[in-house]
């Protein structure tokens, strides 16, 4: 499993309604971090690669969404490949 920890920048004006459609995707999660514009988002996937196409495809079409940049990322359960 991957667990991927985000910042996404929001247009402010509809962040209400832009929060609504991030909570609606599966496997993401919100959270406040102080700042107006932004939004924490926490995505938790299958595999790094999920989690990639979850934040490069489904977040960042997202109505409201601006931009999003991964901070932290913890794949330990995530099977190693040579």
């Amino acid at each position: 499993m991957a667990i991927v920890g985000a910042f996404a920048r929001i247009e402010s004006n509809i962040a209400s309604s832009c929060q609504s459609a991030l909570e609606e995707i599966a496997g993401v999660s919100i959270f406040d971090i102080k700042d107006p514009d932004k939004l924490g988002v926490l995505v938790e996937a299958e595999s790094l690669n999920q989690a990639h196409s979850t934040i490069t495809t489904t977040i960042r079409n997202t109505p409201g969404v601006l931009g999003v940049w991964p901070v932290y990322v913890n794949t330990e359960d995530e099977p190693v490949h040579d």
